[in-house]
């Protein structure tokens, strides 16, 4: 990738996720506490089952930003390697070595941005197609929620100070970690699944240049 679409090429979304990912964190973690609270009986400190249910609220609201946002950030980094191999089909395979620089700078003026993408969706099929694979997203981000939440909460409990009141920042971080790797892990096939339903097609990338 580094060769073909250069340094740059490795963050290709970058500004979807610099943009989105902070209301996505902030609606999860905020519906996460919302429901921990309203679920949890006075006094009572931990149960599984009320986690795990405050857990799924919680990935039900975030995909209202991570759907859109995976989208985009798909199309955007579809958008770049189809732009390399346009550029690419109509030259011989023993001179492609020396058309990679041409197609990488014939691709950086036609660059494309998550807003052209956006508005091209909305023009074309309306609100509905920024969201596309949401059903997917659904079965992704539930699970995750469901099972990176509890698994937090519990692991950074067996940390707790009786002296400060909480865990410390150490133990937290590597509960966050742990429970994190093991989220993600799990939905790693439905992670693969949601990328694979909207892929750029080519007829797509040249429509969107033509406005360019």
């Amino acid at each position: 990738m580094v060769k073909v679409e250069g340094f740059l090429g490795m963050y290709q979304g970058a500004t979807v996720n610099l943009t989105l990912v902070t209301p996505e964190k902030a609606i999860k973690l905020a519906a996460n506490d919302f429901f921990w609270q309203l679920l949890m009986e006075d006094g009572q400190q931990q149960n599984l089952k009320m986690e795990m249910i405050a857990g799924c609220g919680a990935g039900m609201c975030q995909v209202v930003v991570t759907c859109p946002m995976g989208l985009l950030k798909s199309q955007l980094q579809d958008a770049g390697r189809l732009a390399v191999h346009q550029g690419l089909a109509s030259v011989p395979s023993s001179s492609r070595s020396y058309a990679i620089s041409s197609a990488c700078e014939a691709s950086t003026h036609k660059h494309l941005s998550a807003t052209l993408i956006a508005l091209e969706l909305l023009h074309t099929q309306g609100l509905p197609g920024l969201y596309q694979g949401f059903g997917a997203t659904l079965l992704r981000d539930i699970p995750f929620s469901i099972i990176c939440f509890p698994l937090f909460a519990n692991f950074n409990s067996l940390g707790f100070n009786k002296l400060t009141g909480k865990a410390s920042f150490a133990h937290s971080f590597l509960s966050g970690c742990v429970a994190g790797s093991i989220a993600a892990v799990t939905v790693t096939p439905l992670d693969d699944t949601l990328v694979s339903i909207y892929p750029l097609k080519p007829q797509a990338y040249s429509a969107l240049c033509n406005k360019l």
